[in-house]
């Protein structure tokens, strides 16, 4: 079978095939040697539930062939062989799906087998039954192919043979072909029948695929195979896992293989990068560089942009009520336009012609429907930035994960490039700042994007973003009454990252509800606490950051005990712990960690607490937490009297957006240390000390 795969690989007519087995079974075994691999003894030799305690079944193998035609036209063969291992598994692999795009992909089941004492007990792939794929925001035309099997049990196989045609991602899906089977031969015939002009890539000739080598259960042995015309240059480089890989020739191509052995499944730990980050993948791309694709993106996309009279007079109207035209700073002309994209073009994807993964629709049609996806938004920001007289591009980015320095089609973003100088670019992406005071979200720093420019531009990257940047202020000024009654007001003010998470909690929030929601997060101070009024700049208001303010009264605050009050720093235990206000905080962290770390965005909290206490009350004791400064995170915090006032005050800096296991040990001591400040106990009494 092996021999076969290869033999096929290669390009050998499928009748040559049968002769290379019957071979191959002809040839004696030397003494010792281990029985070549089949379906039976790769199922009895991978393992059981007590080899993988925390998996209900295994990828036995995973093998892909992938020839590709000069026009860019990729025909994939795939082989997929899976073990149960528990009831949950049968449960969970009762049934096969494939999804594909039909505007740009084929799939075809060719062969389904069940693997059970040594047998092979076919499924008919006459029941494959192909329906509208679930979708939800994005309404385009996937469909997927679903098969009922039979019932499972635990120590059963699968054996799937499937063939496709386009040019998708081939990630880590369901699918090393028996080349003697009826079915998989016309399979082929039917695939190959098939029209390949919708076929052919965006990128004209051209290939690439990013082949993630990990499941989330654990794989035997997955291998890729790439199969180029002879001409046809590659570039190529893996990435977060040792693997083999060899390079073989024939008379009119180029064999690639890449494989590995023994991959765990992914982790899952709070917090970690997507798996494209942090599991064992190869990046594989023909394009020559980045500058090629930069072009390739503006050519493809030159005409999407005009400026009709319509979409003008729009503009002008925009900036009219802003105070505004075209004439004034192109700074504010670039704010005020990309935060009406931002608020009114809605995030929901729908047909609207060919292209839909790759190709911006035109602005005239964006225009009328005030609708679509990341690229459409960005279509129309950069269309209006244009009307306004601004010199902007469309580019390409990887939200939340790394773009690895290989030209290939590692995106799933669409934004927008002002070229303010002649190569000089500033970065605007309108689909991620709804209720956001920035242009350019904080959540997408140090990402890497090409721009598509006729000159053709490299990757560039965004700069980092310090703590500073992202600060969320509390700032609490409040009375103590001898009884133990706190009332005050808090105002939190956020900027950066902290203005969106801020817009947040008033825009999800109704009016009558806001008071409750801010109340809750009081709760923690006690569950005493009143919420008496609450003051917030407009959500659409982005004339500049975000604030909030809350006037508050929290009966039986302090604890009479003895001749003091005694109580906890209020607002360091109000907003540590909630998502919005400090994301860090939000989460139960493991004591241990395997993989990076992954908050999208370096964050400030700054808590300053003003209390006035009873008349001749002072602070009686020290508050001893000790300040740390770790590469990642830092904390310190004071507590002393300023006259008859109480003050207060932390500050915790999460200093990198992702961060390595060797920084986690400083990481969690910064966050343990204002646990430790906000369970405190602070005593206060006549005279103090």
């Amino acid at each position: 079978m092996r021999a076969g795969l290869y033999a096929l690989a290669a390009g050998l007519l499928l009748a040559a095939l049968p002769a290379l087995a019957q071979l191959e079974r002809d040839r004696p075994e030397p003494p010792g040697e281990p029985p070549p691999p089949t379906v039976f003894n790769r199922i009895a030799e991978a393992g059981t539930a007590e080899d993988y305690p925390d998996a209900d079944h295994l990828i036995v193998l995973d093998h892909s062939i992938n020839r590709v035609m000069d026009s860019g036209v990729t025909y994939v063969d795939q082989y997929h062989l899976y073990k149960i291992l528990t009831e949950a598994g049968a449960k969970k692999k009762g049934a096969l799906s494939w999804h594909y795009d039909p505007r740009s992909s084929f799939v075809e089941v060719a062969e389904v087998n069940v693997i059970r004492d040594g047998e092979r007990i076919p499924v008919s792939v006459d029941s494959v039954k192909d329906m509208a794929a679930p979708q939800s925001m994005i309404y385009w035309s996937d469909r997927i192919k679903v098969l009922q099997l039979p019932r499972l049990k635990a120590g059963d196989g699968i054996e799937v043979v499937s063939m496709r045609k386009g040019y998708n991602y081939a990630l880590l899906a369901d699918d090393e072909p028996d080349t003697d089977s009826p079915r998989f031969a016309g399979a082929v015939e039917r695939i190959r029948s098939e029209d390949d002009d919708r076929y052919i890539p965006p990128m004209k000739g051209h290939y690439f695929d990013i082949v993630v080598m990990q499941a989330n259960v654990p794989i035997v042995e997955k291998r890729y195979t790439l199969s180029l015309p002879k001409g046809k240059r590659v570039q190529s480089e893996i990435y977060n896992f040792p693997m083999y890989a060899k390079t073989e020739y024939t008379a009119d191509s180029t064999l690639y293989t890449w494989w590995a052995v023994d991959v765990p499944a992914n982790p899952h730990e709070p917090r970690q990068p997507g798996n494209w980050d942090v599991s064992p993948k190869v990046v594989i791309t023909t394009a020559e560089s980045w500058e090629q694709k930069s072009q390739w993106f503006w050519d493809v996309n030159r005409n999407q942009f005009e400026v009709t009279d319509n979409i003008r007079e729009h503009v002008e109207r925009v900036l009219a009520n802003h105070g505004l035209d075209t004439d004034d700073d192109p700074m504010e002309i670039a704010e005020t336009l990309n935060h009406w994209v931002a608020q009114n073009i809605r995030y929901s994807g729908q047909t609207m012609g060919a292209g839909e993964g790759f190709t911006l629709h035109p602005s005239d049609m964006l225009f009328e429907y005030r609708s679509g996806v990341c690229k459409d938004i960005a279509s129309m920001s950069v269309t209006l930035l244009r009307a306004a007289g601004l010199k902007t591009w469309p580019a390409m980015t990887m939200a939340g994960a790394t773009i690895e320095d290989i030209p290939a089609d590692q995106f799933n973003h669409c934004v927008v490039a002002w070229e303010k100088e002649p190569g000089e670019f500033v970065m605007i992406d309108p689909t991620w700042v709804p209720y956001n005071n920035d242009i350019w979200s904080k959540l997408e720093t140090e990402q890497q994007y090409v721009i598509g420019h006729p000159e053709g531009v490299d990757l560039q990257e965004i700069r980092y973003s310090p703590p500073g940047e992202s600060p969320m202020n509390v700032h609490n000024e409040a009375d103590l009454e001898a009884d133990g009654t706190l009332h005050g007001t808090v105002r939190i003010d956020g900027t950066g990252a902290c203005d969106s998470r801020l817009r947040r909690i008033v825009y999800y929030n109704q009016k009558r509800a806001l008071a409750d929601y801010l109340a809750r997060i009081l709760s923690t101070i006690s569950d005493r606490v009143v919420v008496e009024d609450v003051r917030h700049r407009g959500v659409e208001d982005f004339t500049g950051d975000m604030w909030v303010e809350i006037d508050y009264t929290v009966p039986g605050f302090a604890m009479k005990v003895g001749d003091g009050l005694e109580f906890r720093a209020p607002m360091a235990n109000a907003v540590k712990d909630h998502g919005y206000l400090f994301r860090a905080g939000s989460i139960d962290w493991p004591e241990k960690r395997t993989v990076d770390v992954f908050l999208y965005y370096t964050q400030r909290l700054e808590i300053t607490e003003e209390i006035d206490l009873p008349r001749g009350y002072e602070l009686a004791n020290e508050l001893e937490v000790d300040p740390v400064d770790e590469t990642f995170a830092a904390f310190a915090g004071t507590a002393e009297m300023d006259g008859g006032t109480l003050v207060l005050h932390t500050r915790t800096d999460v200093r990198r957006r992702q961060f390595p296991p060797s920084g986690y040990e400083g990481f969690l001591d910064a966050l343990h240390r204002l646990d430790d400040y906000a369970a405190a106990t602070l005593r206060v009494t006549k005279g103090g000390a």
